[in-house]
């Protein structure tokens, strides 16, 4: 198979053209050679890399050309120094998501896959995973349902080529593929590598420090004996320019084969489809976090209905309310009656009136303030507020460490490579995910506050739970003041007032206030109805904290472990503050409802 592309690269005035089965990229550590194959690989933004290049590297790029037959996705992927699959999936769902994202192949709903050059050549998607994993050496039963750190070095590498010939690249850049792996593992995979490229007609651009190893993948090594001789798994010898392949397998007795074949089912590929990412951090955000949240709006009802109550019991405002009434009501009854002293009866009179009113007006008054006081708090202020700042370490901190982690794994790379955005695969299920988790966990906690002040008011002696509890519904879900909704309330039926059916219509669409013509203050007094700025403030809380967590992960492309933590502290810290300005301004636009 021949490579459409051109590439003319001056390192030093001296020119490689890549147009050809193999090359190999030597030079000593920090010459470069990663950054040019990231560049080469599409990961690198183009003018950002040519700028890399040219400033950093002495490296001027003139053209990179392809022939535009071949589709994007199929011209250039990448192995990178450390083993790179993503961690979420099996390994048989890392093969999938590139089966799926491959330009040249379409998966039907029914899981199986057509390819688009050879329309009738329809194989189900496990096959195909099957017959990937088996041509790098791997068993579709065995090595396919395990995570990648479950895999040696070895395996991981032999999956991590299985996603690239998924793809059908034709140009594979191999960034120090061998690192770390023990001889015999390292020779293995150059063998897969050499027949790869001497069967299927893949270009390699091989960048190593182990030049026997290069021999082998470059067809240049001498004959292996292996056993005495050079065969392959079954007996046969077979010779390329000098070299012989041999593929590596683990020996299994006719026991241990029906042993695994009995026991062992198709390799999971859960986690491959965005609703399902979405699912899983659905029921991650929501169920983890809904004790930590239940615990502190218990904790805090507990604490505000106490001292609430406490306080409106201790407050007696009939010492001065009878002050009051003997100096005011003195001299009307002096001028009444003309007499200079007022009589001591008609005093005691008073005063036992006004007790009287005091003792029937003053506790429901109290019971009906501690019961507004409780839902206007918390379904207004501090609910959504308390939801954010503990959800700002729950899950800003763990999308920020999850991303992170992958920025630090070279895993966003592999996605970038695989032709799929990093971005979308992660942040979108988790932002939809958190807009649902967010206001239902908001809710919860609020509902558990006010409960609980429900059972606390009537033990200090502020009103029963029956009043408490119409209060609280009266606070939280107050008439809208827009004329199609009162219209609506007062008027039963589509007709009314001698109107037509269209002019009813038109009035219950009118969505300006009874008090202002202007559609600023009707978007207000929608947006801060207690219900609805409930559920707003969840949303925009969780919004930012999101975001900053999304920012904070990726702002840094060469992240490595060690910095994963200050990421996530930067995340948990920034997104706080960021919540504690945002809430700031909504209770100034409460400030604008009249």
């Amino acid at each position: 198979m021949h490579i459409y592309i051109l590439t003319y690269v001056i390192i030093s005035s001296l020119f490689i053209i890549i147009n050809c089965d193999n090359a190999h990229l030597p030079g000593p550590s920090g010459a470069g050679k990663t950054t040019l194959s990231n560049y080469i690989a599409g990961i690198l933004h183009p003018e950002k890399g040519k700028h890399v290049l040219r400033n950093t590297l002495g490296i001027s790029i003139d053209t990179c050309k392809w022939n535009s037959s071949i589709p994007q996705g199929e011209r250039v992927g990448m192995l990178f120094q450390q083993t790179t699959l993503l961690d979420s999936l099996t390994v048989a769902g890392n093969v999938c998501v590139a089966l799926e994202h491959c330009p040249s192949t379409s998966v039907k709903s029914d899981n199986t896959i057509i390819s688009k050059q050879q329309k009738n050549n329809t194989i189900s998607t496990q096959q195909k995973i099957k017959a990937l994993l088996d041509s790098v050496g791997l068993d579709y039963l065995r090595d396919g349902p395990k995570r990648p750190s479950e895999l040696s070095g070895g395996m991981a590498r032999r999956a991590s080529l299985a996603l690239q010939l998924a793809q059908h690249k034709h140009v594979i850049v191999l960034d120090e593929p061998f690192a770390g792996l023990d001889y015999i593992t390292a020779v293995g995979i150059a063998k897969e590598l050499e027949r790869i490229r001497r069967d299927k007609g893949t270009a390699l651009l091989l960048i190593s420090h182990e030049p026997e190893i290069v021999d082998i993948v470059m067809g240049n090594a001498k004959e292996t004996m292996s056993n005495g001789g050079s065969s392959s798994k079954n007996g046969s010898s077979h010779t390329s320019t000098g070299s012989s392949t041999v593929t590596l397998q683990r020996r299994e007795s006719e026991l241990n084969k029906q042993v695994v074949s009995s026991t062992l089912k198709h390799p999971s590929t859960f986690g491959k489809d965005a609703h399902q990412r979405f699912m899983v951090k659905v029921l991650d955000y929501f169920l983890y976090s809904l004790p930590l949240i239940l615990l502190t709006f218990m904790a805090a009802g507990l604490a505000i209905s106490m001292l609430s109550s406490d306080i409106l019991r201790r407050v007696d405002v009939t010492d001065t309310v009878l002050s009051i009434v003997q100096k005011e009501i003195k001299p009307l009854i002096q001028m009444f009656t003309g007499e200079e002293d007022v009589s001591p009866m008609y005093t005691m009179m008073i005063n036992m009136k006004v007790k009287g009113m005091l003792n029937t007006t003053i506790p429901p008054a109290k019971a009906t303030l501690y019961a507004m006081g409780m839902a206007k708090l918390f379904v207004l202020e501090i609910g959504p507020l308390i939801t954010a700042l503990l959800l700002s370490g729950r899950i800003g901190g763990s999308y920020s460490g999850e991303v992170a982690t992958m920025q630090a794994t070279a895993q966003n790379k592999l996605l970038l490579t695989l032709g799929i955005s990093p971005i979308v695969w992660t942040f979108g299920p988790s932002l939809l995910a958190s807009w649902i988790a967010s206001p239902l966990l908001t809710i919860s906690g609020t509902m558990l506050a006010l409960a609980i002040g429900a059972k606390v008011g009537p033990q200090y002696g502020i009103g029963n739970i029956e009043s408490y509890r119409n209060e609280v519904w009266n606070a939280v879900f107050v008439p809208l003041r827009l004329r199609g909704v009162v219209t609506w309330t007062e008027n039963e039926g589509w007709e009314h007032g001698g109107a037509t059916l269209m002019e009813s219509v038109y009035s219950y669409l009118d969505l300006r206030c009874t008090y202002s013509d202007s559609y600023t203050d009707a978007l207000i007094e929608l947006s801060t109805h207690p219900v609805i700025f409930h559920l707003i403030k969840s949303v925009v809380f969780m919004t930012i904290i999101m975001g900053v967590a999304e920012i904070a992960s990726r702002r840094k492309t060469d992240l490595t472990p060690r910095g994963v933590p200050k990421v996530i502290t930067t995340s948990v810290v920034m997104g706080s503050l960021f919540v504690i300005f945002a809430d700031w301004g909504f209770s100034q636009l409460l400030l604008k409802r009249h």
